[in-house]
């Protein structure tokens, strides 16, 4: 019995229990924050790689030097700071927009799969063109989903669109 409260009284190693129980959701929260980081750091890179190629559609440049998806995927990859796989898993939708009623969202995950029709078409001079992007991204950190919204691998779908008007040329 007086062994017990002797143990009891005892104070030695309490921080370290302490700091044993807050540990794991501390560093959960912690790696969580980085990998939403991560993930949008890589999304607001694909943002402005896209951003900056759809500005060479839209002046003609594309045009005039007969783009196809592949050289497309290329810019936006080379634009890309950090591509992880880029030009092989980018999905490139551009399709020319006869009216602002005929734009529909396209999902690109059907069950548990990135499902998106890739097709080409940069429309001429004066064209209302949409362009959309999309990147599988696989977590750094795979502690817990995110987004309910995942390919059925565990990877996020990163997705950047354009709209333009074509300029003449």
């Amino acid at each position: 019995m007086r062994l017990l409260r002797s143990l009891i009284k005892d104070r030695k190693g309490s921080a370290a229990i302490e700091f044993a129980i807050l540990a794991l959701p501390f560093f959960v929260v912690i790696f969580a924050i980085a990998e939403i980081a991560v993930m949008y750091f890589v999304e607001s890179g694909l943002d402005a790689a896209v951003h900056q190629t759809v500005r060479q559609v839209r002046v003609g440049v594309a045009k005039s030097g007969a783009w196809d998806s592949k050289k497309f995927k290329d810019t936006v990859c080379a634009n890309l700071s950090l591509s992880f796989g880029c030009s092989t898993n980018l999905k490139v939708r551009a399709i020319v927009v006869t009216d602002m009623a005929s734009v529909n969202r396209v999902s690109p995950i059907a069950n548990g799969a990135l499902n998106v029709t890739e097709d080409f078409n940069l429309g001429d001079s004066g064209s209302y063109v949409l362009v959309q992007a999309f990147l599988p991204w696989d977590p750094v950190f795979k502690l817990y989903p995110i987004a309910s919204a995942r390919l059925s691998n565990g990877s996020y779908v990163l997705g950047s669109s354009e709209l333009i008007k074509n300029e003449p040329f």
